[in-house]
């Protein structure tokens, strides 16, 4: 498929400008899903999840996270994970699963498996979904759980594509619910308008179009805070007409990153559904190298870039991972 062969044609470029530092720098952030460790059942029953805000530029933004509910045998309280399209693969984080150690006893079972910490024979409850995992890795930083703040959502991780992996996953953006099915559901079957997307190292990559151009978006649920985030050359093309842009300093992964935003008048046709882009980010990239896979990875004529959930609110997004297929619906 497209998507595959220019994955292929970036590969040999960065090999041949970066040498081994390049291949696995691109494997791991496009190709890095390891084993599907995840058993899940109960499938078939919707849940909620809930948003978590965020500031960009002094700006609240109310819809920046996605967290669902994860319940664990043994514990009497509820934590949340974010759910996150974009990583290949659930992890958990360390200082968390410390503290619930702690205050319960040995909970979740560590181990250390080619020098690397993690918990293994995982048991626990995201939202009406059971999961079980031989093993899950520890990714990215956390704090000691406060037991005495009652209120407040406690992340012990987050939940990934490997979670879609072999079963459709509905997600109700007007109600807040996600469900993880056995099929797609009767009623969605019948009057969906379904559309291919490739699923390569767990990437979830839709095929729409934009301003009646064919576009592959990397969709990714962990990336709520901007509709359409491109490179340099689609960020101008997509602009409107004399607008403005506006530049701010975020924050990625501890760094500074310098992010423009613009209007667009851009409108995306997913099947019958049409979704207005009002307006396109480009983001200078402290890496140079994570700045030329982004561009890279438009090679074969389609306008590329990274979405999540923004584009998608108030609708309802059904991604079909093993019949390679999604739908969005009104």
């Amino acid at each position: 498929m497209k998507i595959v062969k220019r994955i292929v044609i970036v590969l040999l470029v960065i090999v041949l400008l970066g040498g081994i530092g390049g291949f696995f720098y691109f494997k791991n952030k496009f190709m890095g899903a390891g084993p599907n460790e995840l058993t899940l059942s109960n499938l078939g029953e919707p849940f909620d999840f809930v948003w978590g805000s965020s500031k960009f530029n002094g700006k609240e933004e109310p819809n920046a996270f996605m967290f669902v509910p994860v319940t664990i045998p043994g514990v009497d309280r509820t934590f949340h994970m974010q759910f996150d399209t974009g990583a290949p693969s659930t992890v958990l984080f360390y200082e968390t699963v410390q503290s619930i150690n702690e205050k319960y006893g040995d909970i979740f079972q560590l181990d250390t498996i080619d020098n690397q910490l993690l918990v293994t024979d995982v048991s626990m409850k995201v939202g009406t979904v059971h999961l079980e995992a031989n093993k899950i890795f520890f990714r990215g930083r956390s704090n000691k759980i406060d037991w005495s703040d009652s209120t407040s959502i406690i992340k012990i991780g987050s939940i990934g594509s490997d979670f879609m992996e072999k079963h459709p996953l509905v997600m109700d953006y007007k109600n807040q619910k996600i469900t993880l099915a056995e099929s797609v559901p009767a009623d969605i079957e019948e009057k969906a308008d379904f559309l291919p997307f490739t699923f390569d190292g767990r990437k979830v990559f839709l095929s729409a179009k934009l301003n009646n151009e064919p576009a592959s978006l990397w969709y990714d649920s962990g990336s709520s805070a901007f509709e359409l985030i491109v490179e340099e050359s689609t960020f101008l093309e997509l602009a409107k007409p004399g607008a403005e842009r506006e530049t701010f300093v975020g924050n990625s992964w501890g760094k500074g990153v310098t992010v423009h935003n613009i209007a667009s008048n851009g409108v995306f046709e997913f099947g019958s559904v049409s979704v207005p882009l009002t307006y396109v980010t480009y983001m200078e990239w402290p890496n140079k190298l994570q700045a030329f896979i982004i561009k890279a990875s438009n090679i074969g004529g389609d306008l590329g870039g990274m979405t999540g959930n923004k584009l998608f609110l108030g609708k309802t997004l059904v991604l079909d991972a093993p019949n390679l297929r999604y739908t969005v619906i009104e």
